[in-house]
Formats: C-alpha cells, structure tokens, sequence
C-alpha cells in the first residue's frame, strides 16, 4: 500500500513542511519510514520530526 505522510522538521530553528509517498505494508511502518529516511538523510531525531497526517492513497 501507498501511504502520503504530512508533517514537518525543525531544521535548526526553521519549520519546514514536508510532504513523502511512503510504500509501506502499514501505517505505522509508513510513519518509522519517514523518521528513518529524515535521520540519515538529514540527521534529525524523532523529536524533531513532526507528523501530522497519515493517509492511504490509491
């Protein structure tokens, strides 16, 4: 399934929005995908990532 996962991620002391289409068997494993891709491709923790919306897309 195709997941759409709204948010966003303080970097530094900016706010920024992010949108990803995550392909995940669930929603909880579209949500760990998108903290896994922001720590190492930008290096943030957990807490500096936001999600705000978790939809299933066709």
């Amino acid at each position: 399934m195709k997941f759409l996962v709204q948010g966003k991620i303080m970097l530094g002391k900016t706010e920024r929005s992010f949108n990803k289409e995550i392909e995940a068997p669930s929603e909880n494993a579209a949500r760990q995908t998108v903290f896994s891709l922001f720590g190492s491709v930008n290096g943030l923790t957990r807490k500096k990532v936001k999600i705000e919306k978790v939809e299933k897309t066709k």
